[in-house]
């Protein structure tokens, strides 16, 4: 009996399905590398604030909390610090336009939009009065308590701290105003290795902001560090709320373009003169002891000195 012959119908380009498997998730890979590499570099300044905390100090106490910060609060038509200076206002009983008490509470037209952007970002921050506005039409102040920004007697942003200090710092960025950064602390004495007494703490407190505010893009001619210490308080320190309180950083904006003031000289300056040297004096001629001393010829060729104005009869 013959056998018969099977053909085997064999594809032989399968090769060609893992091939474009293969190729589908390399470009994959591509293009979820190229867009993790597109990185924000404030969230990856937090993310290796948050590793290096983790795994190089020792009893760390790390909160994974987060803050809310993406609800944007209600807002009313009237701006914020308008409605304070109004319930002030108010509560003290007095009269509309008495001595241009209404012109206080205006903001200039920059600090509105600030303050409303602001609100819009940082609605619960406000509500719990953890960010504090005030202002008037030179400045606009942007108080922050401690406990948001820095652990106790600690220079260094929390990771938190500095998500909402870049947001801030979005806000200022294309507007021109100054901004003097000013750290404050309540009466507990501190000495560390870091820092010797409060005036290092809160000028290291206020010196952080301003490096980040740099780092976020603020030019750092805008910008200054001060520290008060502990001798600018608001609140009594005999308290924890009353530290609390005087435990800050505060953001002052000013309306002018200038964060220093450009001083005139002091009249009479440009026409002082300084004054001529004395003359030395001049020593004095001793005196010539043959002054008024007379010579007379004797006879005989001798010679007689005598200071009589009457000549004397020769011998």
């Amino acid at each position: 009996m013959r056998r018969q012959v099977v053909d085997d119908n064999v594809h032989h380009e399968r090769w060609l399905v893992s091939y474009a498997d293969f190729i589908t998730l390399l470009f994959a890979f591509f293009v979820v590398m190229y867009s993790i590499s597109q990185v924000s570099e404030t969230k990856y300044r937090v993310l290796s604030n948050t590793l290096t905390k983790t795994f190089n100090k020792k009893d760390a106490q790390l909160t994974l909390d987060p803050i809310q910060m993406g609800e944007p609060a209600l807002k009313n038509n009237i701006n914020l610090i308008d409605l304070e200076a109004m319930a002030l206002k108010n509560s003290d009983g007095e009269a509309e336009g008495e001595g241009g008490a209404d012109d206080e509470g205006e903001l200039p037209e920059q600090f509105h939009k600030i303050t409303e952007n602001i609100e819009e970002v940082f609605g619960e921050l406000l509500d719990t009065k953890m960010i504090h506005l005030q202002g008037n039409e030179e400045w606009l102040s942007v108080e922050m308590k401690s406990s948001l920004l820095f652990e106790t007697g600690d220079a260094r942003l929390t990771v938190p701290s500095m998500e909402i200090l870049a947001s801030l710092a979005g806000l200022f960025k294309d507007s021109s105003n100054p901004i003097r950064v000013e750290g404050f602390t309540d009466n507990v004495p501190i000495s560390n290795e870091f820092f010797e007494s409060n005036w290092e703490l809160s000028a290291a407190r206020a010196a952080a902001v301003v490096r980040l505010f740099a780092e976020e893009g603020i030019d750092p001619a805008r910008m200054a560090a001060v520290g008060y210490g502990e001798h600018q308080p608001v609140a009594d320190n005999d308290s924890p709320a009353g530290r609390e309180k005087n435990r800050r950083v505060v953001l002052m904006i000013s309306k002018t373009a200038q964060l220093r003031p450009v001083l005139p000289e002091l009249a009479g300056d440009s026409d002082f003169k300084a004054p001529e040297p004395e003359p030395e004096p001049v020593p004095a001629v001793p005196d010539d002891p043959l002054q008024g001393v007379q010579t007379i010829k004797l006879e005989g060729g001798g010679l007689l000195f005598t200071r009589d104005t009457e000549p004397a009869e020769q011998p």
